[in-house]
Order: C-alpha cells, then sequence, then structure tokens
C-alpha cells in the first residue's frame, strides 16, 4: 500500500478517539468520553482507562468507607451482585467484601508503548522526561500571543518547527538530546518524508496488526495537546487569534521520533533492547478490578436513585383536572440548569410569588453574537447545534459618537496592558515597569482583596462616568438575521414546548444566566451550557424583543397561540455566583409598565437573596446569619482574586426531570437536578416531547459525565488541582511550566461530586418515549448503552417506572428493596441533605 494512504488511514483512526478539546474561550461541557459512546459503558471506560492512563471509577475503599457510612445501601448491593453473580448465595455481600476475587469478570488491557514498562521497571519519570523537552515546543508553535516574540516558523509546518527546535539544542540540552539528534539525522539522511518517518518508526516498535493502535496511544503520551492541534486543525476559526499551520500528521511524527529517541536512550542506559521488555504482554494498572468497581457503582448510583425516587414520589398525586384559575401576575421562563432549582423554589414561595417554567437557556435563538466592542462573535446556542448566523449588538439612535468614544478608550486600554504584559518580562526594562506597576496597583490590589465586591463596583462606576457604553439593541432584522415568520417559530417553539400556552401573567420574565469569577481560567464552566459556557442575556433579550413584536404575536395568533396584548416579557440576567438580577434593556420597555417591571425586579433580587442563603450551607466560610449577610457573601466570592470556589457550578448534578412543574413544586431537589418543562397534554404525536427532550438530555449528559469523570480521576480524566495551573499559549492550563494540556475540570470544581451517571425522569407516555429513543442515534446509544438511568413518569396515574432493558417496569417492581415507606415530601432524604455532604480532600 502507498505510504501516504496507510499513514492517512492509522490517523483516520486515530481521530475519532482523540480528547474533544477546546480552547479556554471556547471551553464547553462535554461527555469526556464522547467519542466512546457508540459502544456500552462497561467496556468503552475500559478502553478509556487504559488510553488515558485513568481511573473510570472510584476507588474500593471510596465505596467501601460509602458503604460504612450509609450512603451504599446494603440491600443495594446485594441487589446488584445477585443479577450480576446468579448462584452467589445468601451471603453474597459478606463474600463480596471478603474476597476481592469476586465479580473481577473483566480483563485488563495490555499496553503497546515500551513507556510504561519503563517506568514500571525503572522508575524512568518517563513522562517528566518527554515533557520537559516536547511541551515548550508545542506550547511555542501553538502559541497564540503570549509570547513576546513572533514565532519565526509560525507560517511553516510543525515538523519542519519541530527539527529546527532539535538542531538549535546543544548536545547538553537535556540527557536524550544526543540520542534524539542522530535518530532524526539518521532519517534526514535516508531522504524520508513525513509519512515515511512515520512508517518506519511505527514499524519499528509496533505489533504486527496493531499499527494504528500503536499510534493511538503515542498520541495519547500527550493526550491533551494532541486533541488541541485535531482541534485547530479541523476547526481553524476556533482558535483564540489565529491558527498556526499545524497537523496532527507532523505532530504523530513529532510524537514517534521523539519518544523512541527517549526510549533507545533509556534502554542503553539500563542495558537491555526493546525485545526483551516487550516479549511480555504489559497490563494497565487502571484497568485491574474494572468489573468488580463496575459493580460497586451500580450500586453506589441505585442507592441514590431510589431515595431520589421514593423522595419525588410522595409528592407526586394521580393526575386530576386542574381547576379554573386566574393568570399570575408574574411569570419566569428560565434555563433548565439545576443551579435555578433552588432559584426557582424561591420565586415560586408565597414571598415572591412568581410562577416558573424552563427550558434551554438559549432559548432557541440558534445565533454568533457580535456585541458592541467585542472582538469576536460568541456561540450562543449549545455545541451540539451550529450557528444559524451572526447577529449584531448595535447602538441606537444617536449613541454612535458614544460608542466611538469607548471603542477607541477600549482600544488604548487594550495596547496598553499587551505593552505592560511584554514590558514586565523584558530583563532591564522588566525591573522599572514591574516596580513602577507594583506601586500603581498596590492600592487598589489591597482593597480588592479587602472589599472584592466594593472595589469592583467602584471600578466599573468611575470606568461607566469616563466611558459610558452606549444603549444598544439587537439587530435581528439585520441582512442575514431573523425573519418574522422565523422569529414567530422561535416565540412559539420554546413556549409550546414548555406549554406556557394560556394564562399568560401581565409580566413574564425571560431570565438568563452566567456567572462572574475573577482569575480564573474556566469561567467558561460556570457559564450556560446551551449558549456554549457563555452568558444568555443575548438570548433573553433577542427572544423577549421577537416575542413584544405586535407581527410576530400576528403570526403566533394565525397559528392558534394567542399572546394577550397587556402580557409584556421583560429580559432578566440571573448571575449565579453573586446572585444578583439584572433587568435588561430598561429604556426598550413601555414607560408606563416600569412601576410594574420595578415591582418585579423586587420580587427577583428577593428571590436571589433566599437563594444565596442556600448557597451558603455548602460554602465553608459563609455566614450563618441572616439573606443579607448570604448576599454579600456570595457577592464577594465572584469578585475574589484567591477564592478558587467561586460557585461550586454543577457539582452534585446528578438527575434531569422533563414533565410539568407539578411533578416538582411540591419537592425540594437540592440544586441536583435539571427541570425541563414539558406538557404531554399539550403533545399529539410527540413532536414537542422530541424538541424537549433532544434540547436537554443529551447537554445534561454532557454535563454529568465531564463531572463524573473529573470527579473520579481528577489527574487522569481532570485537570488536577487550581494552584498550580497556569494559562499556557492562551488555549489552555498547564501543571507548572510544563505539562500535557489539561482536559476535564479541576479538583476545586468537583470536589462536592458524587460521580454518578445521571438518572432523567421524563413525564411522557411510553410509545412516544419508546420511538424517540429508537429513532433518534445519540438517545438510544445513551439509554442502551448505559450512559445514563432512564425512568418515565405516566401522565396520568403519575406511576414512576424505569428502563429495564427493553422497556420500562415499575421502579419498585424492578427495585424490591425499596419497599413502600411514609414520609413527608418536604423532609430531605440523606443524599438530598447538605449535613451528609461528603468532600474529597483538597489542600485549597
Amino acid at each position: 500500500m502507498d505510504t501516504n494512504a496507510l499513514v492517512d488511514g492509522w490517523l483516520d483512526e486515530c481521530r475519532p478517539k482523540l480528547p474533544i478539546q477546546n480552547p479556554l474561550w471556547a471551553y464547553i461541557h462535554n461527555n469526556i468520553l464522547l467519542n466512546l459512546e457508540d459502544r456500552p459503558f462497561q467496556e468503552a471506560v475500559r478502553e478509556a482507562a487504559a488510553l488515558y492512563r485513568a481511573r473510570p471509577y472510584e476507588t474500593e475503599s471510596f465505596y467501601r468507607s460509602e458503604l460504612e457510612r450509609g450512603r451504599i445501601r446494603r440491600d443495594c448491593l446485594d441487589a446488584v451482585l445477585a443479577s450480576a453473580l446468579p448462584g452467589s448465595g445468601k451471603d453474597r455481600v459478606e463474600c463480596f467484601l471478603s474476597d476481592t476475587s469476586v465479580g473481577n469478570v473483566v480483563p485488563p488491557a495490555s499496553l503497546l508503548r515500551l513507556a510504561p514498562r519503563l517506568d514500571a521497571e525503572y522508575h524512568a519519570s518517563y513522562d517528566r522526561q518527554l515533557q520537559d523537552f516536547i511541551v515548550p515546543v508545542i506550547a511555542s508553535f501553538l502559541d497564540q500571543g503570549m509570547a513576546h516574540w513572533t514565532n519565526p516558523y509560525r507560517n511553516g509546518a510543525l515538523w519542519g518547527f519541530f527539527l529546527a527546535s532539535v538542531h538549535a539544542t546543544p548536545g547538553w540540552g537535556f540527557d536524550w538530546a544526543g540520542t534524539l539528534k542522530a535518530r532524526l539525522e539518521a532519517h534526514e539522511r535516508a531522504g524520508r518524508s513525513v509519512e515515511q518517518i512515520i512508517e518506519a518508526e511505527v514499524r519499528e516498535s509496533a505489533p504486527t496488526g496493531r499499527e494504528a493502535a500503536y499510534c493511538l496511544e503515542t498520541l495519547f503520551a500527550l493526550k491533551g495537546w494532541s486533541g488541541m492541534i485535531l482541534r485547530l486543525e479541523s476547526e481553524p476559526a476556533v482558535a483564540p487569534v489565529e491558527a498556526p499551520p499545524a497537523s496532527l500528521k507532523d505532530w504523530l511524527a513529532v510524537m514517534l521520533v521523539a519518544t523512541h529517541a527517549l526510549d533507545a536512550w533509556l534502554l542503553e542506559r539500563n542495558g537491555r533492547t526493546r525485545n526483551e521488555l516487550c516479549a511480555r504482554p504489559f497490563l494497565a494498572p487502571e484497568t485491574f478490578n474494572l468489573g468488580r468497581l463496575h459493580l460497586w457503582q451500580e450500586a453506589y448510583e441505585r442507592s441514590f436513585a431510589g431515595d431520589f425516587l421514593a423522595h419525588i414520589e410522595r409528592g407526586l398525586l394521580p393526575e386530576v383536572k386542574e381547576p379554573q384559575r386566574r393568570a399570575p401576575r408574574f411569570q419566569a421562563l428560565m434555563c433548565m440548569d439545576d443551579r435555578e432549582e433552588s432559584f426557582r423554589r424561591a420565586l415560586e414561595s408565597e414571598a415572591c410569588g412568581v410562577e416558573t417554567w424552563g427550558g434551554l437557556g438559549f432559548f432557541s435563538v440558534d445565533m454568533r453574537f457580535e456585541a458592541v466592542g467585542a472582538a469576536r462573535p460568541t456561540r450562543q446556542c449549545p455545541p451540539v447545534i451550529e450557528p444559524s448566523r451572526t447577529i449584531s449588538e448595535v447602538p441606537v439612535d444617536g449613541e454612535a459618537r458614544r460608542l466611538d468614544r469607548a471603542r477607541r478608550a477600549g482600544r488604548a486600554e487594550g495596547r496598553a496592558l499587551l505593552s505592560g504584559f511584554y514590558h514586565s518580562r523584558t530583563l532591564i526594562r522588566g525591573f522599572f515597569i514591574s516596580l513602577a506597576l507594583g506601586l500603581l496597583s498596590f492600592l487598589p490590589l489591597v482593597m480588592k482583596v479587602l472589599m472584592p465586591s466594593r472595589m469592583t463596583r467602584l471600578r466599573r462606576a468611575i470606568h461607566k462616568r469616563a466611558f459610558p457604553h452606549p444603549k444598544t439593541h439587537i439587530a435581528l432584522d439585520a441582512a442575514g438575521g431573523y425573519s418574522l415568520d422565523e422569529q414567530a417559530s422561535i416565540v412559539e417553539g420554546v413556549l409550546r414546548t414548555a406549554g406556557l400556552t394560556r394564562e399568560f401573567a401581565p409580566l413574564v420574565a425571560i431570565i438568563a444566566h452566567g456567572s462572574t469569577n475573577t482569575n480564573n481560567p474556566f469561567r467558561q464552566a460556570y457559564g450556560c451550557g446551551a449558549c456554549s459556557g457563555n452568558p444568555g442575556a443575548p438570548n433573553s433579550r433577542s427572544f423577549t424583543q421577537m416575542a413584544n413584536r405586535p407581527e410576530v404575536r400576528e403570526r403566533l395568533a394565525a397559528r392558534g397561540l394567542e399572546l394577550p396584548a397587556t402580557t409584556l416579557f421583560v429580559p432578566c440576567y440571573h448571575d449565579t455566583t453573586t446572585d444578583v438580577v439584572e433587568v435588561l434593556d430598561r429604556d426598550r420597555l413601555p414607560a408606563e409598565r416600569l412601576e410594574e417591571v420595578r415591582e418585579l425586579a423586587a420580587r427577583l433580587g428577593r428571590a436571589a437573596r433566599m437563594n444565596a442563603v442556600e448557597r451558603c450551607l455548602r460554602f465553608g466560610q459563609a455566614p450563618r446569619g441572616g439573606e443579607e449577610a448570604a448576599a454579600q457573601h456570595v457577592l464577594d466570592r465572584g469578585h475574589d482574586l484567591a477564592q478558587p470556589r467561586p460557585e461550586y457550578g454543577h457539582n452534585r448534578v446528578a438527575a434531569c426531570i422533563v414533565g410539568r412543574r407539578s411533578l416538582t413544586e411540591r419537592t425540594s431537589l437540592d440544586r441536583r437536578a435539571f427541570l425541563v418543562s414539558y406538557d404531554p397534554r399539550l403533545d399529539e404525536g410527540g413532536a414537542l416531547l422530541r424538541s424537549a427532550v433532544l434540547g436537554s438530555v443529551p447537554v445534561a449528559v454532557n454535563i454529568a459525565m465531564d463531572y463524573y469523570f473529573s470527579r473520579v480521576d481528577c489527574e487522569g480524566f481532570g485537570a488536577g488541582s487550581k494552584l498550580p495551573l497556569n494559562v499556557v499559549s492562551l488555549l489552555g492550563v498547564v501543571t507548572g511550566s510544563k505539562s500535557d494540556l489539561r482536559i476535564g475540570m479541576a479538583r476545586q470544581m468537583v470536589e462536592l461530586h458524587e460521580p454518578m451517571r445521571i438518572l432523567v425522569l421524563i413525564e411522557a407516555e411510553t410509545k412516544d418515549l419508546l420511538e424517540l429513543i429508537e429513532t433518534h442515534p445519540r438517545m438510544r446509544r445513551m439509554v442502551r448503552g448505559g450512559w445514563m438511568r432512564l425512568g418515565r413518569v405516566d401522565p396520568s396515574s403519575r406511576a414512576i417506572e424505569l428502563w429495564n432493558g427493553d422497556g420500562f417496569t415499575p421502579w419498585r417492581a424492578l427495585w424490591p428493596e425499596f419497599h413502600t415507606t411514609a414520609g413527608d415530601a418536604a423532609t430531605l432524604p440523606a443524599v438530598l441533605d447538605p449535613r451528609r455532604d461528603r468532600l474529597v480532600e483538597v489542600y485549597a
């Protein structure tokens, strides 16, 4: 076979399995193993454990301690063992606990490369030695502007840059430099192309028939950098500034030559040969005992799910004909985000009196948004949706001069900051600039540390006074924008899917959300997942602009959806870190309705303060006082330079509930559930079910899996501790100065999380749900592959059923250990009680 075609074939097998790696500005939650989702969960995590060199489950000591403290129910463990190990007898739990060979039915996976063998036999610190040379090379080549000097090879190929770097390195530059130089010189003497070098290196080391697997394992030696190169190669527009001409083929050649040179040096140093070390299979330690750990995990998840379902069941009532009622004064349509669950309960309380609905926080506005003064448009829709157009924010009439002034000030500020950044890193000028900047920033820095939120408000007030931001609107009707029919379809789809089609309140708040974070490279991870990690304010503004238009309402009326003339949609924004709610575009609201808007804002503010009190239960340094003290504490957290936990994000998320609010309105879910509004009574044929589920459930699974894997092995799947992380190349973070580009999330973001596959509960008819599972490829993979646990609520009887592998079975019949128990739905079970939280060990 032609060498080029051969190498391309190997790379075609590698690409689908590499990590999905986005630059920091575009960081989004994804199932880390999304590329392995086409196979069952248990099979996929075995392969991932070998590739990522990471544990796919918690440790056995963790599960044993959870059993001891009651988080894993003994009867659940017994039921799991009875199902998985037929004929194991009545004492199966004791046998399982005493004999660690019980349940070990999954064989370990073998590794092909020499590196793990060298590490195991000689404690060679292989990864450290490889990273010390390779990471500066690839970080320099991919740099997006952090370096003071422009890369002279920026327009050339990665392989040429690597060659120049090796040739420029003295023989004493690092221990194995001589071996690497000699290897490259041999290839150059032979006149080999990049493809021929790859073939020669692979033929030398890979077992026959396993060439593609060997290439993949080699790329996974620096999996984060490999994933980033693939991302920049396949979608150059995602680069923060400009994507360099990096190719995965060049990178594979670099990795093969470098790792084999390091192999040869270590073999020579220890007097061994490759054949000697490769004579016996080497099993990945991370794949030991996976069958047994899977049984523990099943019991762990089942213990939670049973108690959670019992808690929900106590709050359910059989469907009855709802009495005629008057429309409430205020309604709120907000994101399904689990962090909004407690905020919704606060809004619905007697103190606030706001009826709530939940949906996807991008409100079906699938756009790239070009904000005034922004360097580039942001993606304002879920990662699985490709934005259909770019929409711009423009100044209203008479604001052009103010806009020009703000832009000039912003450019001047940017140039000054960039110049200070570069010059402060030089030898002579850096000393004086750092001294001057240090003196100038001393007092503001002290104020920022002691009074973070107050200092931020002061700085913003001064900036706003000097450079006032122009009043703007979103140009939905501009060329390439949304037509009136498209706007009507967006509004109709959101309202019908949520079930908000009648009894409209005079004011309907469309509440987007985002998160304020300071000094945090993971800022995007706290944003709105439905808006690709960005704040959802542009979507809220766009949706309300559509819904308030008379022309759109005329089209909705023709489609059978009447919006009362007295109903006004109000765009709002909830900061989930600082718990501040802001009414947007006040200048575009009718003057005669502003008094009502002020009352709505007061109720939203009261609910936010109540929400802050509940959130403070999980913040170690939070006050235990009243609403004002809690509100001030969460406000400070988002602006605190030294705060590694501005908010816990989706920590502890465990469920997604799709259905009417009446399923859970009497029930506290402890911020552990996504809540998606869907009314099966209004859905003929299941069309709305598809819209409600396909927009929400994949997002929920992605978030849950990101947290799951980052929690079970934060070093292998996650980013380790935040404290030693440094931003590199404006693309990602590394630990210390040289490491692999980290994937996943930091330990401080997942320390409270209980690693579980998400429980999805959908209120729908069986036939509609089964049809959805079988006709949508990803839903079929997630449900049948065990990437989520699926349940159904009958719309009439409100009975709960669970997926049994082929259909639905009443959940207590499927899990008989959860016998009927009496209790109050308002009483939290142990799995929802903050006092029963268990933190992973984090030292900062």
